[in-house]
């Protein structure tokens, strides 16, 4: 199965597709967010097993909060409405960290936890190790 939903985002404008990289199940990917100032960034999208990567420079006129660092998997709409959600089994967010402008740095268990829920079911079971962030289907 090869999954071509690797997106990048910039709130409040829509999610953009990656372009020329492709992920597999099971392949190991590392992703990089550099915030160069408030307004501009890279993100980098390395696919691990196969040696693509892919970078996007970011920039907006909206300022980032600097207060934010998530590690998500997630559910999307597509014409309005939610997508049904598939089986993704588990899923393990590794060396999963934020870095301050001094600096620090912070780890997932500081963070809150959001399962993904539709129509009253809960479909994650989402928890976070010291540096790691684990979401598993249920």
């Amino acid at each position: 199965m090869t999954l071509r939903l690797a997106w990048y985002e910039w709130y409040p404008a829509y999610a953009y597709n990656f372009n020329g990289i492709s992920i597999n199940a099971g392949d190991s990917i590392q992703l990089t967010v550099n915030a160069y100032t408030t307004t501009t960034g890279l993100a980098t999208i390395d696919n691990l097993t196969t040696g693509q990567s892919v970078s996007q420079h970011l920039s907006s006129s909206f300022a980032l909060c600097e207060q934010d660092a998530e590690w998500i998997v997630e559910d999307y709409e597509e014409g309005g409405s939610l997508v049904p959600i598939c089986d993704f089994g588990n899923i393990q967010f590794t060396d999963a960290y934020a870095t301050t402008a001094n600096g620090t740095r912070i780890y997932p268990p500081n963070g809150i936890i959001v399962e993904i829920e539709q129509n009253g079911k809960v479909y994650t079971s989402v928890s976070a190790g010291s540096e790691s962030v684990y979401i598993s289907y249920q």
